[in-house]
């Protein structure tokens, strides 16, 4: 029997955002924001937005053939209804692999559908989850890239502490691991004591050099170093956490509830970081917060801040959202931003109403 929740219709748009200069980090650099945007729609007339993302055209436009290919399977389905949906999906991905291009087709379409869920209930997304806060503290994610020089920097870094930030976030990984210390140095010195400061070394060091680095970062006051080594290594990111007195901070490269378990029962990192994406949607990214949760870990989301604020709003257990505007050129209306913090209002669902001109503008 339909109802007015079922799925009718999910449409998707290949984006192509440009940056106003390629960003670069250890692991790549990063010349636009290539996005597969998805709109799901039901036969009472709402629509979920979501959108899920890789580095490379050619990636996007697998992803976006996967999520019409899940779309198919979709339809019909009750939006309101994420976790049979969620299951149904998991099942169809099983022989290809859930993991991988499988969970960001699967985390857009989920994820729409509890925009949707909200939207139906007349209830913000954080409230439907059961609302642990209305605002979330931020640290400011869109800067200081390893190509700035450290005159780029200071002045960058002091430019996002006059916005209201009340933490900054700067890469390493330099093949000079002396410049890497000189120029977080010279952040800290810009911003200050009372400033947070994470540093993101993506993956570049092996456990020594991780631990080297740990070592020579201490006078600086770090609030978490993260990623410093392959997200694959459990082994060293339990040694290196137990061994460094500077918080460690992993989990965004990993994908499932089972592996943030892994790291949160190995103790593999004082701050774990589940990714939207790669946990397949907010179904599983609330079930990995709440098994951290269980470990008395404390978990920090990574990216899409205009959903996963209403994530991190929701689990008790959450500190930071990363505050990264890639996708503020097709918001008709951002995310309310005030005195270092994501403001959630009452409005349904996630809250988020595209412009359509940008969207068109955007199109490839």
């Amino acid at each position: 029997m339909s109802t007015g929740t079922e799925i009718i219709g999910i449409d998707t748009d290949f984006l192509t955002i440009p940056l106003k200069k390629p960003l670069v980090t250890a692991a790549f650099p990063i010349p636009a924001i290539d996005t597969a945007l998805v709109r799901v729609r039901t036969r009472d007339g709402h629509q979920g937005v979501a959108w899920s993302f890789a580095f490379g055209r050619g990636r996007v436009a697998a992803l976006l053939q996967l999520v019409d290919d899940l779309a198919e399977l979709a339809q019909g389905a009750d939006a309101t209804m994420p976790e049979a949906l969620w299951a149904r999906m998991s099942g169809a991905v099983g022989f290809v692999g859930r993991r991988g291009l499988a969970a960001l087709a699967m985390s857009a379409i989920d994820t729409a559908c509890w925009d949707i869920t909200g939207k139906e209930a007349g209830l913000p997304v954080y409230k439907l989850l059961g609302g642990h806060r209305d605002r979330v503290e931020t640290y400011a994610s869109q800067g200081l890239w390893l190509d700035r020089s450290r005159e780029e920097l200071v002045e960058e870094a002091w430019g996002l502490v006059e916005e209201g930030f009340r933490a900054v976030k700067m890469r390493a990984g330099l093949p000079d691991h002396a410049e890497d210390i000189a120029r977080v140095a010279a952040v800290r010195k810009a911003i200050g004591p009372d400033v947070k400061l994470m540093v993101d070394a993506n993956q570049a060091w092996d456990l020594k050099q991780t631990l080297r680095m740990a070592a020579r970062f201490e006078q600086y006051d770090l609030y978490w170093l993260e990623e410093p080594m392959p997200h694959t290594r459990v082994d060293d990111y339990a040694a290196a956490a137990s061994a460094m007195s500077i918080p460690l901070c992993t989990g965004e490269s990993n994908y499932f509830k089972d592996e943030l378990l892994t790291l949160a029962r190995r103790r593999a990192a004082d701050y774990l970081m589940p990714d939207l994406m790669r946990m397949g949607g907010v179904t599983e990214w609330m079930k990995a917060a709440r098994i951290c949760e269980g470990f008395e870990v404390a978990v920090t989301p990574h990216l899409f801040m205009e959903h996963s604020a209403h994530l991190a709003c929701a689990a008790p257990n959450a500190v930071w959202q990363e505050y990264q505007p890639w996708w503020q050129p097709i918001m008709a209306l951002p995310p309310a931003f005030d005195d270092g913090c994501l403001v959630l209002g009452d409005r349904p669902g996630f809250g988020i109403s595209l412009d359509e001109d940008a969207v068109a503008r955007y199109r490839v």
